[in-house]
């Protein structure tokens, strides 16, 4: 068992007991869950006020984690490699209304390039399965999209961007338009920018934002963060987004959802 300091100890607490209730804790509290003196735990609270780690709202109050203590909270608590199973929306429509949380479902980790076709030097067809994207027909193209093979849409779109290949960038952005197939509480979406950048967090054109499956700045507003997470949604591999504030319970949330499946 990992042995901790009385500062780390104390820091822990404050942000099990603020994710628990939303409310500031102060020496008291602390003294009543952890058995350290009041007078110890203050001279703790000062040294991690001073460090910029909690926060306190009012003069008055008990502190609160500061927001950067809370992203790396997230970053080394967090577990978000394991697939998660979706069978029931209305549950996941209860959790987002419970917790504050903006849900986003897309399909396309099916999406696999299986082959590329040359039509009469006209146009090549990339064939996905049960998809298909057509260009225009041009010899490096052709060259170039063939070791693209075995890749999903994703991952080519993220090739073709890099490379400038626009063409197939907007071919893959329309087709992107179907593979929705979840959302709710776009209201918390549009809460976290307050302005007309919520937009690119309706769609899975999010997707190309996500370089890691936990974002917090600059993708997201100072305060906020968002988990990419690999989904069995309703019996389809698909990814979801979950985005919210960077004090909302989201060990809690992963917790039911697997519960309930």
């Amino acid at each position: 068992m990992r042995s901790q300091s009385k500062r780390d100890l104390i820091l822990e607490s404050i942000i099990e007991a603020y994710l628990l209730d939303n409310t500031p804790i102060g020496s008291n509290e602390l003294n009543s869950n952890l058995c350290i003196p009041a007078s110890t735990i203050r001279v703790y609270l000062k040294r991690l006020s001073d460090e910029g780690l909690i926060t306190q709202i009012h003069i008055s109050s008990g502190r609160i984690p500061a927001v950067k203590t809370m992203q790396t909270y997230w970053q080394n608590e967090l577990n978000i490699s394991e697939e998660l199973q979706i069978k029931n929306t209305d549950f996941l429509r209860t959790l987002s209304e419970e917790f504050e949380i903006y849900c986003l479902a897309y399909e396309g980790r099916e999406l696999i390039l299986k082959e590329i076709c040359n039509l009469n030097d006209r146009f090549i067809v990339l064939d996905f399965g049960v998809n298909e994207l057509a260009l225009k027909y041009q010899k490096e193209s052709y060259g170039f999209l063939k070791s693209l093979v075995g890749l999903n849409i994703f991952d080519i779109e993220n090739i073709a961007i890099k490379v400038h290949f626009y063409e197939l960038v907007k071919k893959i952005s329309t087709l992107k338009k179907s593979l929705t197939c979840y959302r709710t509480n776009e209201k918390k979406a549009y809460q976290i920018y307050q302005n007309d950048e919520f937009v690119k967090l309706l769609d899975c054109e999010i997707h190309r934002y996500f370089s890691e499956n936990l974002q917090f700045e600059p993708l997201f507003k100072e305060g906020f963060m968002g988990l990419k997470i690999d989904t069995n949604f309703l019996g389809k591999q698909a990814n979801l987004i979950v985005a919210g504030s960077v004090y909302t319970n989201y060990k809690k949330i992963l917790k039911q959802i697997k519960e309930v499946a």
